[in-house]
């Protein structure tokens, strides 16, 4: 068996294909509790979900960590749109029997989370986006650059580096998604996730939910046409609480990204971290972005 097909039988074991009526899509599901939709960025899949959300699953909540199209299990034509992914999610709900749930949006998953609120709000309990592309989005590095790290080889060797190394791979993350910081702050970021066993095992896991990378360059290359040219997103149809954050520190995506979004949605609270990179969750200031979120997703019956 290939490397790619064993690391696929491993992903395959923790998640489950659901048929609904918007098509099929893969999701893991996580925890008790309220539920909460955790929607990946790119590129990624549920295991991304799983790792980034881990906040919500330990503080009571149950995640539903879905694969967006494109990505691992999930078919890019159950909703190649961000608004037909929105569909997409609330048909999930259905299958699952699940009347209404909270919902993240992290990065790229950011523009589905907000139409799920705005088309589904009898569905939604609470809206989450941390770090979210809201707005129309190049990606900060050039095409070549970005062709090497969507390669096969470099794929494959970032994944067995955070394998191996995962207190080194914690310091090249820290250093690739801030901007700003200087090296003391840098080195203090990543001290902090690597002092902790568990924020050490979401590092690696967000690290290596870019691969293997072929059964998830669809999703990605499907979010870079749509992030290119995004049309306005629907945020004053947004009524139910929302969170936004965002780090201050982002090397990935602007803060005015967020800054314009909360000043929109008439129920938004922004967050603006502190010292914060572009893997918010694993930021050592983002305790009060994640106690608010749980006050949010708790607070509702299920």
């Amino acid at each position: 068996m290939s490397w790619s097909s064993a690391l696929m039988a491993s992903l395959d074991a923790r998640a489950t294909v659901v048929e609904t009526d918007r098509g099929r899509v893969q999701v893991a599901v996580e925890g008790d509790g309220p539920p909460v939709l955790a929607i990946h960025g790119g590129p990624g899949g549920f295991d991304q979900g799983l790792a980034y959300c881990a906040h919500l699953r330990d503080g009571g909540c149950r995640l539903l960590a879905v694969s967006r199209p494109g990505y691992l299990r999930t078919p890019l034509d159950s909703g190649r749109g961000p608004e037909h992914q929105a569909d997409l999610y609330a048909a999930l709900l259905d299958a699952l029997q699940i009347d209404r749930a909270a919902i993240l949006g992290f990065s790229s998953g950011a523009p589905s989370a907000v139409h799920f609120a705005a088309r589904h709000r009898d569905r939604t309990t609470a809206l989450f986006v941390d770090a979210g592309i809201l707005l129309p989005f190049e990606p900060p590095i050039g095409p070549v650059r970005r062709a090497t790290y969507e390669s096969a080889p470099v794929v494959r060797l970032s994944y067995r580096f955070a394998m191996k190394q995962p207190a080194l791979a914690t310091s090249f993350m820290v250093s690739g998604v801030s901007i700003g910081l200087n090296r003391q702050e840098r080195r203090a970021a990543a001290d902090w996730i690597t002092s902790d066993p568990g924020r050490l095992r979401s590092i690696q896991a967000l690290w290596s939910s870019t691969a293997p990378g072929k059964y998830r360059r669809p999703g990605w290359a499907n979010d870079k046409a749509n992030e290119v040219a995004l049309p306005p997103l629907p945020f004053t149809e947004v009524t139910v609480p929302t969170i936004i954050a965002h780090g201050d520190s982002d090397a990935i995506v602007p803060v005015e990204h967020s800054t314009l979004a909360a000043n929109t949605i008439g129920t938004a609270d922004l967050i603006v971290v502190e010292q914060g990179h572009h893997l918010l969750s694993a930021c050592r200031h983002y305790r009060p972005v994640a106690e608010r979120q749980l006050e949010l997703a708790r607070g509702h019956r299920w």
